[in-house]
């Protein structure tokens, strides 16, 4: 997926005090998203012999850059800088995502996904506090992005979520005599429970 489908063909351009609060954002988002890559890109090179997992790594390590990618060119286009300092909360977030690549594991796969998947449901809220100041800000241009950034993210932790019953058995395997049919069980409720979600959500946003 190239870095254009990720942008639309109005510029909307914020000015005054909308531009500064979007571009603080933006500039938070381009900083978590680029942690997050880091993490993952180690893991996709501790994995290169591990075809069951290498390859959903590269996947989440390859959208995330081109995340990375549009959101910096957005930032520019509306005057700031990646490198400019970000204010308390941001620092604090990326203290979080900053902490996922220490943790990186060689060998124990189903807490790397695990450290992942928190990663990536902290960038996937950032991103509605992102989109909610766009429009707020009446910046449809950026809300816009930040929505297709955040709906393939959201994708993505959904699937790390459905792979990590796999790679806990995979880690565990060695260590006990194991349930074989524990994966696809896993698998199963962790589809259920989503879905049950969905459905009550459904139900509550229609009255």
């Amino acid at each position: 997926m190239s870095d254009s489908t990720y942008s639309s063909q109005t510029q909307s351009q914020p000015t005054g005090k909308h531009n500064d609060l979007i571009t603080k954002y933006l500039s938070d988002m381009v900083a978590v998203e680029g942690h997050i890559y880091q993490a993952i890109d180690k893991q996709v090179k501790e994995t290169q012999d591990e075809p069951d997992v290498n390859p959903k790594l590269i996947q989440i390590r390859d959208g995330l850059e081109r995340h990375t990618n549009i959101l910096r060119s957005r930032l520019e286009a509306l005057g700031g800088q990646a490198t400019s300092p970000v204010k308390e909360a941001g620092a604090s977030i990326l203290g979080v995502a900053a902490g996922v690549i220490d943790k990186v594991r060689s060998e124990e796969i189903a807490k790397n996904f695990r450290d992942n998947y928190t990663a990536l449901s902290l960038s996937n809220i950032s991103y509605v506090m992102l989109i909610t100041t766009c429009l707020a800000c009446n910046d449809n241009e950026t809300a816009g992005i930040a929505q297709r950034c955040l709906k393939e993210n959201a994708q993505f932790t959904m699937e790390l979520g459905k792979l990590t019953p796999y790679a806990v058995v995979r880690d565990l395997k060695d260590e006990a005599n194991l349930n074989p049919g524990a994966v696809k069980e896993a698998q199963k409720r962790y589809a259920e429970i989503w879905q049950d979600n969905s459905s009550k959500s459904g139900t509550s946003n229609a009255h």
